[in-house]
C-alpha cells in the first residue's frame, strides 16, 4: 500500500495492514530508490499477523534476490547491504540514478530506536501473466 500522506499517523495506520511504500519514494517503474517498511516482531502472540510483514530482514544475505510485485510487473533486486542503524542516523535517500530498492524494520530485540536496512540494486523487471479464465463450454 502507498499511503496518500507522510504524516506519521496515516503511515502508522497503513502499518496495520502490512509492509508500506513510502510515498514519494520510487516506483517498479521508475530509476529511483522505492523505500518500503514495515513492521516485525517476535513475540509469541501477535494478534494482527501483519506485524510480521518484514520478520528476519535481518537474516537476508548480500547476494540475495529480493522479489516485488504488482498487479502486472515483477521486478528483481540483488541485496548489496544488511546494516543495523538507529533511525537518528539512518538517512533513507530518495532521489537516486539507479533503480534500487530498500526495505526497512525495527529490531525488535534490540534498542527500540535501531532499524535493519537493506539495500538492494536494481536486476529486470518482467511482466506477469495472468492465466485466462478457464470456461466450460459443453
Amino acid at each position: 500500500e502507498t499511503p496518500v500522506s507522510r504524516d506519521i499517523a496515516v503511515l502508522d495506520s497503513a502499518l496495520l495492514k502490512g509492509a508500506v511504500h513510502y510515498p514519494g519514494s520510487g516506483t517498479m517503474a521508475e530509476t529511483s530508490n522505492m523505500f518500503i517498511f514495515g513492521h516485525s516482531s517476535h513475540l509469541p502472540v501477535v494478534n494482527n499477523e501483519n506485524f510480521r510483514a518484514f520478520n528476519n530482514l535481518e537474516k537476508v544475505k548480500v547476494g540475495d534476490i529480493i522479489r516485488v510485485e504488482s498487479t502486472d510487473l515483477v521486478s528483481f533486486y540483488r541485496v548489496r547491504t544488511v546494516n543495523l542503524e538507529s533511525a537518528d542516523e539512518a538517512l533513507i535517500e530518495l532521489s537516486n540514478r539507479s533503480k534500487m530498492l530498500t526495505l526497512s524494520t525495527c529490531n525488535s530485540f534490540g534498542e527500540p530506536s535501531d532499524r535493519f536496512v537493506v539495500k538492494a540494486d536494481f536486476v529486470r523487471t518482467v511482466e506477469l501473466t495472468r492465466p485466462t479464465a478457464y470456461l466450460d463450454k459443453s
